[in-house]
């Protein structure tokens, strides 16, 4: 199971076509920007890590929307309102602070068509539901001094390992 909570979603005219609209996801970031001083290979790995959050994010709107369309027999509209689902285009991360001292986004374009979009999804489906089998997996050892640390800064388990209690 995994949720999210948006900051802000906004509707977005697309660069491709102004005449047609679509979604971006903002996530507000109260820490400073990264410092996207280092080689483009660096950068983007910086760049890549940052957005993973606002990736799974989009992730569980396409699924959302994917059931609402099952759900009214491919009707292009929300059962909650007389609104079209509007395509995902774009992510932004919004710092409110920076080297400079000042407010900085970055946006990740996820792609023209819905294809392109799908496959960057798809990765992270991917890598959401291995980490889901690891933990199934650890959890079937009945051991537990067998978690160790994942290598995501984000996840819970670094917050919460240091409260158990070894023995």
């Amino acid at each position: 199971y995994v949720r999210g909570i948006v900051d802000r979603l906004d509707m977005i005219r697309l660069p491709s076509s102004p005449q047609q609209v679509g979604l971006r996801i903002v996530d507000y970031k109260t820490g400073k920007a990264p410092n996207l001083k280092y080689s483009p290979r660096m950068n983007e790995e910086i760049a890549e890590e940052a957005f993973y959050q606002l990736k799974i994010y989009a992730l569980l709107l396409r699924e959302r929307e994917a059931k609402l369309k099952h759900k009214n027999g491919n009707s292009t509209f929300s059962t909650t309102a007389a609104t079209p689902l509007l395509p995902l285009q774009s992510l932004r991360l919004l710092y409110l602070n920076s080297e400079s001292g000042t407010a900085q986004y970055l946006d990740m374009d996820l792609g023209e068509t819905q294809y392109e979009r799908d496959i960057i999804l798809q990765e992270i489906h991917q890598d959401l539901a291995k980490v889901w089998t690891d933990i199934q997996e650890l959890v079937q050892t009945q051991n537990p001094k067998a978690f160790q640390h994942c290598d995501r800064k984000f996840c819970y388990c670094h917050t919460c390992r240091p409260k158990i209690i070894p023995g």
